[in-house]
């Protein structure tokens, strides 16, 4: 609010009163979206500002247009409504200009709350060719008198003049086959509100129906707006949808137990990782032979596992930042109290118990509580290091290597690990693009991508 000049605050004084109600429809449309994606049936797909203000396309040919319309200071279907007539108007324009087939075509309007006006119920409530015949021609006389006079015609407002004119002097089997086929719908009022209904329907809980709905609209809005924004259209798989929508349930609202579908990997494939920085580290703490292959092999089954969920959809994105911040967090913790307790030890004996401490580590991971493999595979190459009284440490034996850009995150080759990040990120987002690269990628590859998620520092 503005201040005047005299303290106080002062008001437009020709304020806009219907911008409020402007705004409001076009949020409604993002809203309307989440909604009929929710409802729609498998295979289908649902678009906005792409066929109509918001679409559906079903399997079998199908399609849905519909015009969202907000009645919050208006009433937008009254008998004279412009809004009413333009969308009628330009439902015909689509209809004689297009191929459109109108046998298989739903034309819905759709109203923020419940209202209504004689000639658009007149319109929903024709169900046949012969009833929707008759409300056209009651409209017809209503608006612009009896033919062949039309004594009103000259009545009607200059701003609704054009679009009359155009959907009455269509042609007829078309005009009849639109109404025959019209829908009218009202929402409650509350748009938030209509989309917690919807998914109160569903097997959620009632305390959690809230932050659901809040966040699917918010992942439809991102979505929307990412397509146009790269000048492609706002059209979103109901199937793609279902799976960012399982997803969250699973984080929010299940307690259930990821499976692990990675194969325990053979004697061959864990020797290829003693090479890595990660399973050098495990020499400076004094592990044996045996113990380094274990950890070889947690690390490739904690990267197969974290793909495979990733890919099905069985864990939202999120999970995976909760979870490293969680690691983090941990493993900060852990080596504070390694200090403590063992500071007057030697180095290597503060790294073993560091280890051993963070091999026995669990914490629930939403959507449920992951296998103890797994988080030990991903605290794998994190640095076990505590600094005593000059006594070799983890870090110092590093420090005059140089740079490699396999090395593991953490270690001191990569105090600041932007380059393997930045290649782990590129593999990631390269492989989820398209399911089948991981088949094609190099096992190398397939565990960088994955082990990105798990891996502590700065992304």
């Amino acid at each position: 609010m503005a201040a005047s000049k005299r303290g106080g605050s002062s008001r437009p004084k020709n304020r806009r009163t219907e911008v409020p109600g402007q705004a409001l429809g076009y949020g409604l449309q993002y809203t309307r979206l989440t909604q009929i994606l929710l409802s729609a049936p498998a295979g289908s797909f649902c678009s906005m500002e792409y066929l109509d203000a918001v679409a559906q396309q079903h399997t079998d040919g199908g399609v849905r247009l519909i015009q969202s319309k907000s009645a919050l200071t208006a009433n937008p279907v009254s008998d004279r409504a412009k809004s009413l007539r333009k969308t009628l108007s330009n439902w015909t324009t689509l209809a004689t200009e297009s191929d459109c087939d109108l046998e298989k075509t739903i034309f819905e309007i759709y109203v923020s709350r419940p209202v209504g006006g004689q000639l658009v119920e007149a319109f929903a409530n024709a169900c046949t060719l012969e009833e929707a015949r008759l409300a056209i021609m009651r409209a017809r006389d209503a608006l612009w008198g009896k033919s062949p006079d039309f004594a009103l015609k000259s009545t009607v407002a200059d701003e609704i003049g054009p679009y009359l004119e155009r959907v009455f002097n269509a042609d007829p089997a078309c005009l009849e086959r639109i109404i025959c086929n019209f829908q009218l719908t009202h929402g409650s009022g509350s748009l938030q509100a209509d989309i917690e209904a919807v998914i109160r329907t569903h097997p959620v809980s009632a305390s959690k129906v809230a932050d659901i709905a809040d966040h699917m609209c918010g992942v439809v809005k991102r979505r929307g707006d990412e397509l146009l924004e790269s000048g492609r259209p706002a059209v979103i798989a109901r199937d793609a949808f279902y799976g960012w929508y399982t997803a969250y349930l699973r984080k929010v609202d299940r307690d259930t137990v990821l499976p692990s579908r990675a194969k325990a990997p053979s004697e061959e494939e864990s020797r290829d990782q003693l090479p890595k920085i990660f399973v050098q580290q495990l020499d400076l703490i004094g592990l044996p032979f045996e113990d380094k292959l274990e950890a070889a092999s947690d690390y490739l089954m904690a990267a197969a596992d974290r793909t495979a969920w990733a890919i099905s959809g069985e864990v939202d994105e999120s999970s995976f930042d909760d979870l490293d911040a969680a690691l983090k967090r941990s493993w900060k913790n852990k080596r504070r109290t390694c200090g403590i307790e063992h500071g007057s030890k030697p180095g290597q004996i503060q790294g073993l118990a560091l280890y051993s401490d963070c091999m026995d580590f669990t914490t629930p991971f939403k959507p449920c509580s992951r296998r103890t493999t797994s988080f030990r595979g991903a605290f794998t190459g994190w640095p076990m290091t505590c600094r005593s009284d000059g006594t070799r440490t983890l870090s110092s034996s590093l420090r005059s290597r140089r740079p490699r850009d396999d090395a593991g995150p953490g270690s001191a080759e990569h105090p600041k690990p932007g380059a393997w990040r930045r290649r782990a990120l590129a593999v990631l987002l390269q492989l989820c693009r398209s399911p089948s690269g991981w088949r094609s990628a190099s096992p190398a590859d397939a565990v960088l991508g994955t082990a990105y998620r798990a891996a502590p520092g700065d992304r």
